[in-house]
């Protein structure tokens, strides 16, 4: 990571519930699964909702507004692959999410 910042600490988070989080006044969406996180672009593609205010179901983050599907390790839609949420480089460590700061000013969101 070229410039590593804090996003969540573990601590926050819950096993398979979204987590809201702002970088750089992007909305974010993470997700801790199976002793993974995931970081992805926080709005759905669809109507512009929160991620955050869905659900996960199986191995899916699902939109709470229409229902949309996006896996939770690549954020590709299941029902279309063409769609996908922009998947951001994260780490856990010291008890911490962190996200490439990087990443962020090169989304292209």
């Amino acid at each position: 990571m070229e410039k590593p910042i804090k996003l969540i600490s573990l601590i926050e988070l819950n096993d398979r519930q979204p987590a809201h989080s702002i970088v750089k006044e992007l909305d974010l969406v993470v997700v801790c699964y199976d002793k993974k996180v995931s970081v992805f672009y926080g709005r759905c593609l669809h109507r512009g909702a929160l991620m955050a205010d869905g659900h996960i179901d199986g191995h899916n983050l699902i939109c709470g507004v229409h229902g949309w599907d996006y896996r939770l390790d690549t954020g590709v839609s299941e029902y279309n692959n063409k769609e996908a949420l922009h998947k951001f480089n994260s780490k856990i460590e010291d008890g911490f999410v962190w996200i490439d700061e990087t990443g962020i000013e090169y989304a292209g969101i």
